[in-house]
């Protein structure tokens, strides 16, 4: 099996009765198949996108002021110490709540303040009365086989909701490599470089409807720490209806998801 049937694989052992992961390898190569479809119809759309162009200028004279948002906040330190300290002799359920601690400080400490921060559930799951209690599942199917971490929230403020997605993977998964992975469409904004925690791989992606997923994934001698975000509040289902987009930008930036992917103390 090579790694692109891995990572497909993991996404769907991952994902099963949850909100899947935003950025698959069929949803990247959807948005690269829609690119080069606008590319083709350019020329024949160029008179059209001229006659909307001189419209929205017009209407942007006589729209209304729009009231000021809240700007980004700065990082700020976060204070994960509280959350415990990784020990050879943990069990399994004070592992999964020293990793719930610790993303759910760093997040807390980057969205916007008052923001309402609830897990994604499908119809009829009742969420967890803390939100980011993670979800702990085997790696493989085979008892005693590492385990991996996992949760969907959606974030919620005045600029309208959106989504954050965290993946703990074991040091087996090996994951996305280089900007030249085949599951990458060429239109994606894609960068990799060394940090002192590990390979930062940084995505964003951006489809034709405005959806904005941004990625870090980042991979480090004890583990995989797997993050998206996205400017949708809404469970993907499956059944081929596109997300709405419901806020401008994702409520978390490339910046952020490096920080809260380098948090001391998230490793499995």
């Amino acid at each position: 099996m090579d790694d692109l049937d891995v990572r497909s694989a993991l996404t769907e052992y991952v994902t099963e009765a949850e909100p899947p992961i935003r950025l698959t390898g069929r949803d990247v190569l959807a948005a690269g198949r829609r690119s080069q479809r606008r590319r083709l119809s350019a020329g024949v759309t160029g008179a059209a996108l001229a006659v909307v162009a001189i419209l929205g200028v017009t209407s942007l004279m006589t729209a209304p002021p729009q009231q000021p948002q809240t700007p980004p906040q700065p990082a700020q330190p976060v204070e994960v110490d509280r959350c415990g300290t990784r020990a050879a002799d943990e069990t399994a359920q004070q592992v999964l709540t020293r990793l719930s601690c610790v993303v759910g400080t760093a997040v807390r400490s980057r969205v916007t303040p008052g923001a309402r921060i609830e897990k994604l559930t499908l119809p009829g799951e009742i969420p967890p009365s803390d939100p980011f209690l993670l979800t702990a599942k085997r790696y493989e199917e085979e008892e005693g086989s590492p385990l991996l971490y996992y949760l969907d929230v959606r974030v919620s403020d005045d600029r309208g909701a959106g989504s954050l997605h965290v993946r703990v993977l074991p040091p087996v998964y090996d994951g996305l490599k280089s900007c030249e992975d085949p599951t990458i469409p060429k239109t994606a904004s894609c960068s990799v470089r060394q940090t002192a925690e590990g390979v930062l791989l940084e995505l964003t992606t951006r489809n034709e409807e405005g959806l904005i997923v941004r990625t870090a994934h980042l991979k480090t001698p004890t583990g995989t720490i797997y993050l998206i975000t996205n400017n949708t509040g809404a469970v993907e289902t499956g059944d081929g209806v596109h997300l709405p987009v419901e806020r401008a930008e994702p409520p978390l930036t490339a910046t952020q998801l490096q920080e809260i992917a380098a948090t001391p103390g998230l490793v499995p």
